[in-house]
């Protein structure tokens, strides 16, 4: 299996993003906004982030919408799970949002515990890219 792609110039939220990739089966962990922009990504050869950022907002407001038809609440974390691959969409921010993509049946457990270290790694990378 190819390995992360490699990218010249050092970003702290593609670096934080990049432990995703330590977890097996993990092929892509994507920080998208909410108008389904790509901030960050890590993927392994072949992963289409673009594609999967603009889809998966417009998923996460389908849903959305349908929880609050059903009066179920606002969405927190949703987990997709199809044939081949396995989606995770989980809040990051007010306006954004982590994508996971892996194979299917990897994660496990993954969407109660987002990160090997806690979503607070990629959290303290973002605010240092701002500062």
């Amino acid at each position: 299996m190819d390995g992360p792609k490699e990218y010249a110039q050092s970003d702290p939220l593609r670096d934080a993003l990049a432990d995703y990739l330590t977890i097996p089966g993990m092929k892509a962990a994507i920080l998208v906004s909410d108008q389904g922009l790509m901030i960050s990504s890590v993927a392994h050869e072949g992963v289409d982030t673009a594609s999967i950022a603009a889809l998966a907002i417009d998923t996460v407001a389908s849903v959305q919408r349908f929880g609050l038809q059903v009066q179920a609440g606002f969405l927190d974390t949703m987990r997709i799970e199809f044939d081949r691959l396995t989606v995770v969409l989980a809040p990051f921010a007010t306006d954004v949002m982590l994508a996971l993509v892996a194979t299917a049946g990897s994660l496990g457990a993954l969407s109660d515990n987002l990160t090997p270290g806690g979503r607070g790694a990629v959290a303290q990378a973002g605010n240092a890219s701002q500062a």
